[in-house]
């Protein structure tokens, strides 16, 4: 599964511009005003920032959107690639370690917060064929490949995703379970689930992503799915 690009809303546009851009040194578009976005190149992937505001959702909304998204490296340099965000951020814990290893995937983890509390995981997939020899930069980052989904009901999610041909991808439980395959997964998680590395609960905010071969799928406020066949805005 490739994902081609990702929406997310926040109340701070500005603050996550900056960072993204200056703090972490990526590539980043000007400010769009007239339609509150920005447009971030992960690698391959764009991701666009929208302001909260602008949005039909936020109506009666008081808690302030955040997500989780994993950006993957190359399997060879978890180590330089740890070293280069400790520089510029904070990495978030678990108990007294700050980095995790799964067995299941064979992949190393690190993870941190941007100022608009999603939470940003770096990972390196040791089965991917994926190597690099330059030293790890903002430039080595290759892709979105992780997409928090956040439902009251996993299983049906999943079931939803299933039906535009995106399968569930390894073990799943009714509060955790990942869709689609290494290069891309949507992490469909229960409400209220807390995030690995972090304290906060998962919550339902709306967000839409292109994906490769299957189209653009937006999920409303409601953790709803619409497939649509448009593709997202672009600033590049």
């Amino acid at each position: 599964m490739i994902i081609e690009e990702v929406l997310f809303y926040t109340v701070k546009l500005e603050e996550l511009h900056h960072f993204y851009g200056v703090t972490l040194g990526m590539p980043v578009s000007e400010l769009q005003p007239s339609e509150g976005t920005f447009t971030l190149q992960a690698g391959t992937t764009r991701m666009v920032f929208k302001q909260w505001s602008t949005a039909s959702e936020a109506a009666n909304r008081t808690v302030e959107p955040f997500y989780h998204f994993a950006w993957m490296i190359p399997r060879n340099q978890f180590q330089e690639a740890k070293q280069w965000a400790a520089s510029r951020v904070t990495l978030s814990t678990d108990g007294e370690r700050d980095e995790t290893y799964s067995n299941n995937w064979d992949s190393h983890s690190l993870y941190f917060e941007d100022p608009a509390g999603n939470i940003v995981e770096l990972i390196a997939h040791h089965r991917e064929n994926n190597e690099q020899q330059r030293a790890f930069s903002a430039a080595a980052i290759l892709q979105v490949c992780e997409i928090g989904l956040v439902s009251e009901d996993v299983p049906a999610a999943v079931k939803e995703l299933d039906k535009v041909g995106l399968a569930r991808w390894g073990e799943g439980s009714d509060t955790f379970s990942p869709v689609g395959d290494r290069r891309g997964l949507f992490i469909v998680v229960k409400q209220e689930r807390v995030w690995f590395f972090s304290s906060q609960k998962a919550l339902i905010f709306p967000l839409e992503a292109v994906i490769r071969d299957v189209g653009r799928l937006q999920f409303d406020g409601n953790g709803r799915l619409c497939r649509q066949p448009s593709t997202l805005v672009r600033h590049f």
